[in-house]
């Protein structure tokens, strides 16, 4: 009889338990479905000359002495969602303060420009050196740091030529 009334309860807090389960919704929800007008360009590096532009599946690898080389080369729809996920956790479309009076001249001149749809917003940010780095522009280094690693690991970027040379 005890064992018959123990199982009944272990059984209704089971339920009980799956139907809580079931009303709550994931945290991440929102961020995980990537919209479909999701892309980026990038252009970046020393005078700017690398670039990632998802809209037309297109690189440019700067080789510095012998120019620049373009490709098509694409990132995979989990490549693209992380890399959403990585620009809504930096809250990339909102107010970033880039603190232009921090920026300093550097010899050779680097600079990032993105242009950024998503959610059917366009956004535009541009930067340069800095002395000192404002906790936005770090973030937006970091996602620049992350999506070229992505880039240099497929198997059509090892295949373009080498860097020749560097910056003086």
């Amino acid at each position: 009889m005890i064992m018959k009334r123990l199982v009944t309860i272990c059984l209704v807090s089971l339920v009980l338990i799956g139907m809580v389960g079931c009303l709550q919704k994931p945290s991440d929800e929102v961020h995980t479905k990537v919209p479909t007008d999701f892309n980026f360009s990038l252009e970046y590096g020393t005078y700017g000359k690398q670039k990632i532009d998802t809209f037309n599946q297109i690189i440019v690898k700067d080789l510095v002495i012998d120019g620049t080389v373009e490709a098509n080369i694409a990132f995979t729809v989990e490549e693209m969602k992380a890399i959403y996920e990585r620009m809504v956790s930096i809250n990339i479309m909102g107010n970033l303060d880039l603190e232009k009076e921090k920026e300093c001249g550097v010899t050779p001149e680097s600079y990032s420009s993105w242009t950024i749809e998503m959610n059917g917003e366009s956004k535009k940010i541009f930067y340069k050196d800095y002395c000192e780095y404002p906790r936005d522009v770090l973030n937006l280094l970091r996602l620049e740091d992350y999506i070229h690693n992505l880039l240099t690991e497929k198997a059509e970027y090892k295949e373009l030529p080498a860097s020749n040379g560097y910056y003086e």
